[in-house]
This record gives structure tokens, C-alpha cells and sequence, in this order.
């Protein structure tokens, strides 16, 4: 068993190898062999890379980037759309180039799909489906979508993860991390933006796209959080015939969010429609701390009277109850023009680093943010705000984590609905109630005392375990064999150069001890070889030697 697993080790380290050259070959091809060199990543390229690299001089390097995605595949797309919604780590250029990004797949073949429904719900296509479409609605990187009818005849649609998918972008995500890596280390500017921080991010995302079960559970829990909505619409999940890598959900027929044609022919109140959503999307953000975290008019459908239906909870937002109070904080400073606050809240949700400037931030937040001030909130885009914003944080080393980037891309997204359908739409005049009810809420007597429960039964475990601790440290004080253990990760550097001028002295000493006794020896006669005694060549030799080798260890 132990040969078998190595060799399953070996086979996937030549798998990734190949991988790696072929990704490395890619970007070069597209306009990136300095980067790539840089990297130290210049011998996995192939020769005559250069005439490639040359014809596409002519495009810029976003696009260049976006090419080379599209063409690395599933993995590369999907962390291009990511990228496309961090607008705080990349310029407006790439942003604008990567939302280009399109999952350019084959669909899978029918044979296939049969195939992975029959072994995922362990029995025949027939008997768990009364018809099943054989052309898919849509495909994508990870899945694709088949129209299908339960035998109960209830109408469904078929979401189907394609095979395999998994361990490509488990493949994907390993070299992903290893030249984030190389990036952080051989290419400085880019740790502005943090690479490996970046992967990590993506790797969290997909693995949770990846789990059909997580979507489900996602799908019934907002369903229930959207109860008080009749208007709403969620589709419901068949968990009698969903698994890890197929979901089947009710089918929604309705005018898509974005066609306007469409709503107006069908007589649509579009006002109400905007409101319905702006009141959901503040209840799922602001109370639920659950929200759909990919909202565009191609997952909103509008259903006959005026009802509004939501799909595609692939990616949801989770906020905790301390991140839904900063929220709310953060749109009171809006509001209120205190951008002092704003700053703070800032620097209380980001990673911030140990030189950051805050007086410099607060100003240049108050510049970038000077043509808001004292417009009507109707003429305000909250969103905006917030993105513009969390722009000047990234100049200051504030990472945003990315559940507050999808936060702020929901409500710049929502506004820019809502006012696309009603010119009149003001999401903050929506959601001032509710803003001003949670931010009430913090100082609440219930949720101070909840609040001081949690502090009193900390404060109870640390008296606790405080007075062992204590006579611990005392008696580990009084040890005999008590000692301090420094610990840095430049000692270990300092001791291995400690080492090595050890043993460089120590050869030092011994050649010139060799050559010191090769000249004594001169003085005395014995065996010849010619001119010279044979000892004292003996000892040259040898010091020449040790000489020689200490300078070729020093170069």
C-alpha cells in the first residue's frame, strides 16, 4: 500500500508540474515573460516564446490578463470574476476587463449528464424524473443546468456539477498558492494587493460553490428569513433529489430584472418591484446577517403581480452581528456626513498595518468623498460611497476582507437597479428605518445585558483559572531549571551564518597551518622531488587545496 500511495504522490507532483508549464507557457505567450522570469519561473517556458510575446504589444495589459484567464480555463475565470468585484485591489482598468470574463465551455454530452444524475441519486434517470431535457439551459465552468419534471409533476430545473471538476481546481488553487508565493517574494509591488491573501479567499469561495448541499442549505434558510415577504419569491429545494454534486430546485418562469421592454409590455409596477427588493435585500444584510452575494438581473426574475423572485445562491454574503453593527454604523456616517466615524469603522473591519497615517487617510477619505457632501440622500449612491472609500483604505494598507467587498458590490448593484426601473429609487430612505432601529438595538438594555452575561461569564472563567495560573508561574519561577525561550525567525539565520563562519575560520586556520608547516619543512633535508623536499610539497598541495575550496564556497 505504501508503494501505491507513493506513486499516486509522484504521479500528482509530475501532474502539477505539467500544469504549472503549461500555465507559466500561457501567460508568457501573453505579453508576461518579464513577470514570469521574475518569478524564477523562466524554465518551465518553452524556446521562441519571444514572437508571441511580441504580437500582443499591441493590446493592453488588462486585456492581455483577461486572455490568458479565458484561456487557462474553469479555475482562472473564476478567480477573474473574483478580481472583477475587488475594486479596491485592482485599477479601474483591470476591473472594467475582467467583468468581460465568460465561462467559454462545451456543454457536457447527454450520455455524460445521465451518467452523473443515475450514480448521484443511485437510480435510473427514468425512475426519479418524469421527462428530463436533454439540452442544457446553460453551461458553465463548474455545472450546467438541464430543465427536468419530478414524477409528482411538479416542473424543475437541474443544476449538475461537471466530473472531475474538483480535483482540476484542487490542482488549480495548489499552484495558484505556489505562485502567489513567488509573487509576494520576487515581485514586491505586488504585495500591496497580498497574493496569497487573495488565494486564500478563492479557495474559500469555491470550495463552498463547489458543495451543492451548501447551496441548499443556503436556499431553505433565506427562504425561511423571507418569510415575512409574500411578494418574494425563493425557489424551493428537493432534497430527495439534491446531493453534493446535484441540486434540483423549482423552475421559475418570469421577465428577467433586466429586460425593460419586457417589464413594460407586461404592465409591471416597477416601483413596487424596486421596493420589494430594497426591504429584502436590508433584512437579509442588516438582520439576518445571510444575503445573496451575487446580485444581478440575470438572477432576478419578475413573476406575474409585481412579485419578485431571487435565484442562484451559489455565493451568499455571511455577516456576524458585530460586522452587521459596523455596517450599520458605516451608512449613519454616510448619512451624517462623519466621515471621522467612517475612517474608524474602516480600521476597525480591515487588517491594518502598524504605519498607517490615520490623519492622512481621514483627509484624503474627506477629499475623495467632497462631492457628496450635502446632497439629498435620493441623489447619493451609498455604494458608490462605500467602494470609493474602501479604494483609499487599500493606499492605506486597510484590507477589506472580501464578505464586506460583496456588501458593498450588493448595494452598489441594488442601487443601480433600483434606479435603472425608478429614477426616483432611494435605497438609504428604504433602509434609514431599519439602520437607525439596528444601531438602537446595540444600545438596547436587552443587548447590553446579553452583552454583559458574556463579559461576566469571561471575567468568572478568568478568576477562575487566574490564581492556578499565578502559583504556576511562581513555581516554574523558583525551578532550577527555570529559563526564558526567545523565539524569532531571524535567529535561525543568524545561526546557520554563525555556523558557516565557523567552519570558515576553522579551514582558515587548518590552511594556514598547512602552508606555515609546508615552509618549516623547507629547512630541512630528506626525501626530494627535485629541488624541493617531498614533505613540504605534500603540505603546499594540500593547503594550496583548502585554499582553493574555501574561496570557491565564499563565491
Amino acid at each position: 500500500m505504501r508503494w501505491i500511495r507513493t506513486g499516486r504522490q509522484i504521479g500528482q507532483a509530475v501532474k502539477n508540474v505539467s500544469r504549472l508549464r503549461q500555465i507559466t507557457t500561457v501567460f508568457a505567450k501573453h505579453g508576461f515573460v518579464d513577470l514570469v522570469d521574475r518569478m524564477r519561473l523562466g524554465r518551465f517556458l518553452p524556446t521562441k516564446l519571444a514572437a508571441f510575446a511580441e504580437a500582443q504589444a499591441d493590446r493592453a495589459i488588462p486585456e492581455r490578463l483577461r486572455l490568458a484567464f479565458e484561456e487557462l480555463g474553469p479555475t482562472f475565470v473564476k478567480l477573474g470574476q473574483l478580481l472583477s468585484t475587488r475594486p479596491d485591489l485592482l485599477p479601474e482598468s483591470y476591473i472594467e476587463e475582467l467583468v468581460k470574463l465568460q465561462d467559454n465551455v462545451q456543454p457536457l454530452s447527454f450520455d455524460i449528464v445521465k451518467k452523473l444524475v443515475e450514480s448521484e441519486l443511485k437510480k435510473p434517470l427514468e425512475a426519479a424524473f418524469d421527462s428530463f431535457q436533454p439540452a442544457p439551459l446553460a453551461a458553465a465552468s463548474i455545472g450546467q443546468v438541464h430543465e427536468a419534471t419530478l414524477k409528482t409533476g411538479e416542473r424543475v430545473v437541474v443544476k449538475i456539477q461537471r466530473p472531475d471538476i474538483d480535483k482540476i481546481i484542487e490542482t488549480d488553487v495548489s499552484i495558484l498558492g505556489f505562485i502567489a508565493g513567488l509573487m509576494e517574494k520576487y515581485v514586491p509591488e505586488t504585495q500591496v494587493i497580498g497574493p496569497m491573501m487573495i488565494v486564500e479567499e478563492f479557495f474559500r469561495t469555491l470550495a463552498y460553490e463547489l458543495d451543492f448541499v451548501i447551496e441548499a442549505n443556503n436556499v431553505v434558510k433565506i427562504a425561511e428569513n423571507m418569510a415575512s415577504f409574500p411578494d418574494l419569491v425563493i425557489p424551493k429545494v428537493y432534497k430527495s433529489h439534491s446531493t453534493s454534486r446535484i441540486l434540483t430546485l423549482e423552475r421559475i418562469d418570469g421577465i428577467r430584472m433586466n429586460d425593460l421592454k419586457g417589464l413594460e409590455e407586461a404592465g409591471i409596477d416597477k416601483k413596487k418591484i424596486v421596493e420589494i427588493g430594497a426591504r429584502a435585500f436590508f433584512k437579509s444584510v442588516m438582520i439576518d446577517g445571510l444575503f445573496h452575494g451575487d446580485m444581478h438581473g440575470g438572477n432576478l426574475f419578475v413573476l406575474p403581480g409585481s412579485r419578485l423572485a431571487v435565484i442562484d445562491f451559489g455565493i451568499v454574503g455571511r455577516l456576524s452581528q458585530r460586522s452587521r453593527d459596523q455596517l450599520a454604523n458605516m451608512l449613519i456616517s454616510i448619512v451624517s456626513e462623519d466621515f471621522e466615524n467612517l475612517c474608524y469603522q474602516y480600521a476597525e473591519i480591515g487588517a491594518v498595518g502598524p504605519s498607517i497615517d490615520f490623519d492622512a487617510f481621514q483627509r484624503e477619505v474627506r477629499n475623495v468623498l467632497s462631492p457628496y457632501m450635502g446632497l439629498a440622500m435620493g441623489e447619493v449612491n451609498v455604494g458608490n460611497i462605500l467602494v470609493e472609500a474602501t479604494k483609499v483604505a487599500a493606499k492605506y494598507h486597510i484590507k477589506t476582507p472580501g464578505e464586506w467587498m460583496l456588501v458593498f458590490r450588493a448595494i452598489l448593484t441594488m442601487e443601480g437597479m433600483g434606479r435603472t426601473l425608478d429614477p426616483s429609487f432611494d435605497l438609504m430612505a428604504l433602509g434609514e428605518d431599519m439602520v437607525k432601529e439596528l444601531v438602537k438595538n446595540q444600545y438596547s438594555m436587552q443587548r447590553l445585558s446579553k452583552d454583559f452575561l458574556w463579559v461576566a461569564k469571561d471575567t468568572a472563567s478568568l478568576l477562575q483559572t487566574l490564581p492556578r495560573q499565578i502559583r504556576w508561574m511562581f513555581k516554574k519561577f523558583n525551578s532550577n531549571d527555570f529559563a526564558f525561550e526567545i523565539k524569532s525567525p531571524e535567529l535561525k539565520e543568524i545561526r546557520g551564518q554563525l555556523d558557516t563562519n565557523g567552519r570558515r575560520i576553522s579551514i582558515s586556520v587548518v590552511t594556514a597551518g598547512l602552508l606555515i608547516a609546508g615552509s618549516i619543512s623547507l629547512q630541512h633535508s630528506g626525501d626530494m622531488l627535485g629541488s624541493y623536499p617531498v614533505a613540504s610539497v605534500v603540505l603546499f598541495a594540500v593547503g594550496f587545496f583548502f585554499l582553493l575550496g574555501m574561496i570557491f564556497r565564499s563565491k
